[in-house]
């Protein structure tokens, strides 16, 4: 999940699991993992689901999610917060 990270963009929480593993699959552990310690999620179209969005909601932290093109009324979502996800993709990069 993207938006993890602390004010350098660096991850505060990371979960490592299979490459043929969707990752949709550790969403819930990764939000659990983090509970408590964000305000805000920041994720990719593939995230918006109304599992992710209940449990951020939960936890009283925004999602700054583009919705989906089969999502029949989009959410709206914080275009500005959601460039900084760009952050989180570099890092993957250099990772690779």
């Amino acid at each position: 999940l993207h938006g993890l990270t602390d004010a350098q963009g660096r991850p505060r929480v990371l979960l490592l699991s299979a490459g043929n593993i969707n990752d949709m699959t550790m969403a819930g552990a990764l939000i659990e993992a983090a509970a408590g310690r964000f305000d805000r999620l920041l994720a990719d179209k593939g995230y918006d689901t109304d599992a992710v969005r209940a449990a951020l909601a939960r936890l009283q932290a925004e999602a700054v999610i583009p919705s989906t093109a089969s999502r029949r009324a989009p959410i709206p979502y914080d275009r500005t917060a959601y460039r900084a996800r760009n952050q989180v993709e570099r890092l993957w990069c250099r990772l690779k």
